[in-house]
């Protein structure tokens, strides 16, 4: 492989003169190069890319079920990469919704909380936060004990045993 993608890139580059790039997906890099060598050959694209004076930007599709272990990569290359962006679905009350978290962004302390996120004809629109739920990313999601409700619960229990709050 080595060499053949660089030929092919190097004239659509100098034709289009981009200044972005997209790759979706490079997952899809596994039907093509044999799994040790996985890491090294997307790497190789990432600084190519780079070279050239290119942003790029990347997806990469990983099989989603309820209750499945997360992992960001498969193929253990978030260390290549300055930001990931986790897009899931969450289900919550019998309904699917769209997740987005901010797992790495390089020198930044960003948001850590899972958002809600819709597509609309206008772009993609970040809502607000999943406050009230917790366990959204295993799989097992359930409302969330907040401040107010952990109070008045334990006022409630300290009550009946006979004390007062």
């Amino acid at each position: 492989m080595e060499g053949e993608w660089e030929n092919i890139l190097d004239d659509s580059i100098s034709e289009i003169r981009p200044h972005r790039i997209a790759i979706d997906s490079l997952s899809h890099f596994e039907m093509f190069v044999p799994e040790r060598e996985l890491r090294r050959e997307v790497y190789r694209l990432l600084m190519y890319f780079k070279t050239k004076g290119l942003s790029s930007i990347g997806t990469w599709d990983a099989p989603q079920t309820a209750g499945q272990t997360f992992s960001v990569t498969e193929a253990g290359m978030s260390f290549l990469v300055d930001c990931i962006v986790l897009l899931r679905f969450v289900e919550i009350q019998s309904s699917l919704k769209k997740g987005l978290a901010i797992l790495k962004m390089r020198g930044s302390d960003h948001d850590k909380r899972l958002r809600e996120f819709e597509i609309t004809s206008r772009g993609i629109k970040v809502t607000e936060a999943f406050t009230d739920y917790e366990g959204l990313m295993t799989g097992s999601p359930r409302r969330s004990l907040t401040d107010d409700a952990a109070r008045a619960m334990a006022e409630a229990l300290g009550t009946r045993r006979g004390r007062s709050a």
